[in-house]
């Protein structure tokens, strides 16, 4: 099974009734997933990357 499915498999069950909540906590685990074992100014950089495409778009 794919992290995706894994992953949205857990928030549907942490959230059965919420499909915003589901969203948000997909979004929050994803980038956990992502950022695992980053330093923090990893972790920074990344954040202001991500925050950086959403602007420009």
């Amino acid at each position: 099974m794919k992290e995706k499915d894994k992953l949205w498999e857990k928030v549907k069950k942490d959230f059965p009734y919420d499909p915003a909540l589901q969203e948000v906590h997909y979004a929050r685990l994803k980038i956990h997933e992502q950022t695992k074992g980053m330093s923090n100014q990893e972790y920074i950089d990344f954040i202001k990357m991500k925050a950086k495409k959403v602007v420009c778009n």
